[in-house]
């Protein structure tokens, strides 16, 4: 009898240790991406993306294995006119509605699931048929989680996936401060330590999607405890060919713009990852694909693209290239457009916008609505606002600065400055000119801006502006009417 009870022990203990395999599939910052892109590469060039040839890519990898999740780790928008275009009650819908069709099983919120409105925001998680976690997200008034949920349970069989997901702190200085004013953001461990014990007890295996950076994401999983089996995080862009491994916790990210799907194969035995294997696999497809409901929802929406967007509104005489960091032929353009479009309504004496605004190049030639929506997807409305010519100095001090130190993207202006050397080094406020005309410490300036850049004043501008009125016109409506009277064929 007793060498029957050993013997069973013996079992029960090699059952309990049987490793449970689980593919995990993971992107991030995808970025409405639905068409690939050509990019340069020592051996030649690549396409990569597209949500299509992401759709093959996940069936192929789906049908090497009898079980399988799919997480993303946020900023499925902005980034293309795909992601720009109202579908069903939301800007941004047609991708959520990708997702759906791609079995998500969770994804976190980025920042630019932000970008037009709480209400927007609201309406992208209602389309999504698979849960937003919202870990450290919470509705001001009521103290519960919003817009998502605080955590979620994935089921395979027998082994439960317990998800949770977190959002960058910085948030409110990321978009619109409007877009973000009913959500207080919970400090990430002090979220995670809500639901960590019930979680933990309810799975076999915890991820957290962060959408933070792979610095914080390291901080964190310094402050974790072996509950937390992985983090697969975004918001930095990173390419992680192989996972961090910070405090036994394996920190994972794709990059951003469908450049790689990640794959993960682990094997989960006692409720700890005993053995991984990861690999992140190019989007890029060179044989013919299938019609799927992915490809045909995808060539729907492009066709309405070609037929509503692809139209010529001017021709460029020289490439528009962007940089966040730099006052480029683009941000200057931009900023003398703004004052002449509004020139006879408001009179403004300076017009300024941030250069991170700025999507995307467009090359020397024709433009079109397309190119426009893309190159400033972000619905910002014009907005006019006023400062004294002293908070100009602040200003301009402020954003020389940040040209160097490059905190965030910098500020381009209606050129203003020190008229010489010495004058730059002495600092005094008769030897500062704004477009060519001598500063004035005590007058009133007249600003035409937007409301991001209004909205964001102590980060950009260093001065609280006064007499601030929404004019509700969009930047890109006042911009792509400004080409047409400027560089119409």
């Amino acid at each position: 009898m007793k060498r029957i009870i050993i013997a069973l022990s013996c079992l029960l203990c090699v059952q309990a240790a049987i490793a449970i395999p689980l593919r995990v599939f993971y992107t991030n910052d995808t970025h409405g991406t639905y068409l690939p892109r050509t990019y340069s590469t020592a051996s030649g060039k690549i396409d990569l993306g597209g949500y299509s040839e992401l759709d093959f890519i996940l069936t192929r990898q789906r049908q090497e294995v009898t079980r399988s999740i799919y997480l993303d780790a946020g900023d499925e928008q902005t980034g293309s006119i795909f992601s720009s275009l109202p579908h069903n009650g939301a800007i941004g819908g047609a991708v959520n509605e990708v997702f759906n069709l791609l079995q998500l099983d969770a994804a976190c919120y980025g920042n630019h699931e932000f970008d037009q409105s709480f209400s927007n925001t609201m309406a992208l998680t209602k389309i999504s048929k698979y849960p937003f976690v919202s870990t450290n997200l919470r509705d001001k008034k009521t103290g519960k989680p919003t817009p998502g949920v605080p955590y979620t349970i994935i089921k395979r069989d027998s082994l439960r996936i317990g998800v949770l997901g977190l959002t960058l702190l910085e948030l409110p200085e990321k978009v619109k401060a409007t877009n973000v004013r009913t959500i207080d953001i919970l400090p990430y461990k002090v979220a995670i330590d809500k639901y960590l014990k019930d979680l933990d007890k309810a799975t076999d295996l915890i991820v957290v999607l962060s959408h933070m950076g792979s610095t914080a994401d390291s901080m964190l999983a310094l402050s974790l405890d072996h509950r937390i089996d992985m983090i697969i995080g975004g918001h930095d862009h990173r390419i992680l060919e192989e996972p961090l491994v910070v405090n036994n916790i394996l920190i994972l990210q794709t990059g951003a713009y469908l450049l790689n799907l990640g794959q993960i194969d682990l094997d989960v035995v006692n409720d700890r990852i005993a053995h991984y294997k990861n690999a992140l696999i190019p989007v890029s497809v060179k044989e013919p694909m299938p019609a799927t409901e992915v490809s045909r929802f995808v060539d729907r929406i492009k066709g309405q693209i070609n037929s509503d967007l692809n139209v010529v509104i001017g021709t460029i005489p020289e490439d528009w290239i962007p940089n966040k960091y730099l006052e480029t032929v683009v941000s200057r353009w931009q900023v003398d457009a703004l004052r002449k479009q509004y020139a006879e309504i408001y009179h403004p004496d300076i017009a300024m916008i941030n250069c991170g605004g700025i999507r995307r190049s467009i090359a020397k030639g024709d433009v079109t609505l397309k190119d426009m929506t893309e190159m400033l997807p972000f619905n910002n409305k014009i907005t006019l606002f006023s400062c004294k010519g002293s908070d100009l100095i602040t200003f301009y001090k402020r954003n020389e600065e940040h040209k160097v130190s490059k905190p965030f993207d910098i500020v381009q202006a209606t050129p203003m400055g020190w008229t010489t050397k010495t004058e730059l080094e002495t600092g005094l406020p008769g030897n500062f000119s704004v477009d060519g005309s001598k500063l004035i410490p005590d007058k009133t300036y007249r600003i035409v801006s937007h409301d991001y850049l209004a909205g964001q004043w102590d980060k950009y501008l260093g001065f609280e502006p006064f007499d601030v009125y929404d004019t509700g016109d969009l930047i890109l409506d006042a911009l792509v009417d400004q080409i047409k009277k400027q560089y119409a064929k």
